[in-house]
């Protein structure tokens, strides 16, 4: 069910040099599933401008909701998330969105860039230990090793669950992992998988073309773009 309610502002902590978490305290309690957004309403001069963000996390106890968020300079809502007050609100709506997890497949693979880990993110931790038979997949790329979100949790989670694989590569820089694209570390077998990919559009792009000229049926290819 879409809802209209305001989110506070509780804490706001920089992860990398240009991106950002937020925890905001909801007015009312909200469902959702894993891998929706919420639209913020940015006020504006000219008038209130929709801005759309995947949960990264909800406590339905606690009525608090995480998100990151780029800070986009020159963007409409960049600079207001920049000059952003504690306590601050916002009206909302939501949650939306059809990018939620599909059980239909042995392997699970979640493949993004940059703040487009969000729901990737949001969906793996609700599954995880729920399908512990199934194979989840977290291929993530960025440009420099500093980009990484939730690199040092990620490698837990990973040591943490068998049925966990996590495949960090970056495109600018050396270093001791993966280097380049994403569409450079597909298994070789691409049958009985279910793919989610969030990033910006040529990632999407990309990825869907190599899919689809690998044989993947289209049903089991889920994607949400990041402007």
């Amino acid at each position: 069910m879409v809802s209209t309610f305001n989110l506070k502002l509780l804490k706001k902590e920089r992860l990398t040099e240009d991106v950002f978490k937020y925890i905001f305290a909801s007015s009312e309690q909200f469902s959702y599933q894993p891998g929706q957004f919420l639209t913020f309403m940015i006020e504006q001069e000219e008038g209130r401008k929709p801005r759309s963000y995947s949960i990264l996390d909800y406590d339905a106890e606690k009525k608090e909701v995480h998100f990151i968020i780029k800070l986009v300079s020159g963007g409409v809502a960049g600079e207001v998330f920049r000059k952003m007050e504690l306590g601050q609100e916002f009206e909302v709506k939501g949650p939306l969105g059809h990018f939620v997890f599909n059980n239909d497949n042995p392997e699970q693979w979640f493949i993004g860039c940059g703040c487009g880990l969000s729901p990737l993110h949001n969906i793996l931790q609700n599954n995880l230990t729920k399908f512990p038979e199934k194979k989840f997949v977290l291929l993530f790329s960025v440009k420099k090793k500093s980009d990484l979100l939730f690199h040092e949790e990620l490698k837990q989670l990973e040591q943490e669950h068998a049925n966990f694989t996590y495949i960090p590569t970056l495109t600018r820089e050396e270093w001791e992992g993966k280097r380049g694209r994403v569409q450079n570390h597909f298994p070789e077998n691409f049958e009985n998988k279910t793919y989610y990919i969030c990033g910006i559009k040529e990632l999407i792009v990309g990825v869907k073309e190599l899919l689809l000229e690998k044989g993947v049926d289209p049903k089991n290819i889920h994607f949400e773009r990041y402007s």
